[in-house]
Formats: structure tokens, C-alpha cells, sequence
């Protein structure tokens, strides 16, 4: 296995991205469970990936940014942008719903992102923030994916807990309003079976896989 950053990790997972795994299916269940509907918001998905989310969103309007040209190519969507998270390229004040999902742990400082996150908000507007959980790490799951040519690679990753996402949202302007953790359990059996990795599945059992987020802006001053 190799360790790849971000840039390189994400170009040669960008073919192969498409298909699900249980840590996507698991930030599926939190997203439904924990998000605003999407219905007449104005909606960032910010580290979009391929952009398969996007259409799913029945908003006003919806765009996605990604760092990576390679996933944004592979997705083919048009609402699409590369830019990086912490310097987007968005006027202050833009979206009511943004969401952040598996992909504050390739970041090493929160900050820089979470106050881009609160620049492009609206006032009261929501973050959904969800990434690989800590315990996940503790029990030796890595970041990782196998590419077209059968290799698996690593992708850079670095471990924030609760607290730091909490206490970093909200010096960056937001409330807290809910958190969740998504456990290897019935939902995603199937998938460890589809696979041939029940030992898998019977050793993960209960364990959070991903940790999901949401926060609320909080009233901006105004003059």
C-alpha cells in the first residue's frame, strides 16, 4: 500500500470513484438524517468529489467545488468548480445549506475551512459537516482505495475529534445543533457480504465508521 496526498490520491481514485462503499453509504444515512431538506436553498457541496450528490438536490440552486480536476471531470456535471475550500471562490453571504462531507479529515487546520464555510453563508444558514470517525482510525481503518489497476493507496489523512470540530465551528461563528456517529450495522451488511468479508463486517460491528455534523450560523452583526 502507498501513501499518497491529497492531489495524487484523489487523480487515481477519480476512475473508480463512482462506486459505493460502505463509508459513503454510511454518510448517506447521516446526510438524510441529520441535513435540512434541500427544497428551495441555495446549497454548496463543498468537496463535491464527482458531483453525484449535486442532482439529487432539489434546491434553487446548488453548485459543487472540489480541489481535484480529475473527480469534477470523471462526475461530467456542469455546477461544478475547482477550487480548494480554505480560499472559495464564492461572495460572502451566498448559500443558505452548505455541505462538507468526508473531507475536513485531508486538512490538517479545521479553521481556514470552517470560517470560508461562515464567509459564504447566509445569515442563519447550515453546515453539515461528516468525516471519517476517529474510533474508525483507533480500530486501524486508513483512508483508502483500490485503483484501476488493482493497488491500493492511502490518501492523506489526519485525525480530529468531536470536540475539534465543535469548538472549531463555533469560533468560526456557528452553533452547534445536532451530531451523530454512522455504525457498521444492518444497513450495510449487505455490502460486506456482497464482498465475501462477513469476518469483516462481524468485527466491525458497532463500530463508527463516520461522524457527521450540524452546525447553524449564528446571527451576524450588523451595523
Amino acid at each position: 500500500m502507498t501513501y499518497l496526498n491529497v492531489r495524487d490520491g484523489y487523480r487515481l481514485w477519480a476512475p473508480v470513484y463512482a462506486s459505493e462503499t460502505v463509508v459513503s453509504a454510511l454518510d448517506e444515512e447521516l446526510t438524510r438524517a441529520l441535513s435540512p431538506p434541500a427544497n428551495g436553498r441555495t446549497i454548496l457541496d463543498a468537496g463535491c468529489g464527482i458531483g453525484r450528490r449535486i442532482p439529487q438536490a432539489r434546491a434553487s440552486f446548488a453548485v459543487g467545488v472540489d480541489l481535484s480536476f480529475e473527480m469534477l471531470a470523471a462526475g461530467g456535471r456542469t455546477n461544478v468548480v475547482a477550487a480548494d475550500l480554505r480560499a472559495l471562490p464564492f461572495p460572502a453571504e451566498q448559500f443558505d445549506l452548505i455541505w462538507c462531507r468526508l473531507v475536513l479529515g485531508h486538512l490538517r487546520d479545521l479553521l481556514s475551512a470552517f470560517s470560508e464555510f461562515s464567509r459564504v453563508g447566509r445569515e442563519n444558514a447550515y453546515l453539515l459537516v461528516t468525516d471519517f470517525h476517529p474510533d474508525a482510525v483507533a480500530a486501524g481503518h486508513v483512508r483508502s482505495f483500490r485503483d484501476l489497476a488493482g493497488a491500493v493507496h492511502e490518501v492523506e489523512h489526519h485525525v480530529h475529534s468531536e470536540s475539534d470540530y465543535i469548538e472549531t465551528a463555533e469560533s468560526a461563528g456557528f452553533t452547534t445543533v445536532a451530531s451523530r456517529a454512522g455504525l457498521v450495522g444492518p444497513s450495510v451488511e449487505g455490502m460486506y457480504g456482497r464482498a465475501g468479508r462477513m469476518a469483516a463486517y462481524e468485527r466491525d460491528k458497532g463500530l463508527a465508521l463516520v461522524a457527521g455534523f450540524l452546525f447553524k450560523q449564528q446571527n451576524r452583526c450588523r451595523s
